[in-house]
C-alpha cells in the first residue's frame, strides 16, 4: 500500500491526521484496521464532496481521516 500523510488544523484546535492512499480497497482495509484497535469510525467509507473516505476517532481532539485520491 503506498500513501502520503499530512495535518489538517481545523477550528478550535482540532486536527485531523489524513491518510491519502490511492485506491478505495486501501480507504476499506485502513478503516477495517483501526476499528479492529479499538478505535471508534465517526462515519464509514463513503463518497463525501467526490472523494471516497472515512474517519475514526483518535482522541477527543483529534480525528484520522483515510482518502482515496485519484
Amino acid at each position: 500500500m503506498e500513501g502520503k500523510i499530512f495535518i489538517e488544523e481545523g477550528k478550535d484546535g482540532f486536527l485531523c491526521i489524513v491518510f491519502a492512499v490511492k485506491q478505495k480497497r486501501d480507504v476499506n482495509v485502513l478503516t477495517l484496521d483501526m476499528i479492529g484497535l479499538g478505535l471508534d469510525a465517526l462515519y464509514e467509507p463513503r463518497i463525501i464532496s467526490g472523494r471516497y473516505e472515512s474517519c475514526v476517532i483518535c482522541s477527543e481532539k483529534i480525528d484520522i481521516k483515510i482518502v482515496a485520491y485519484q
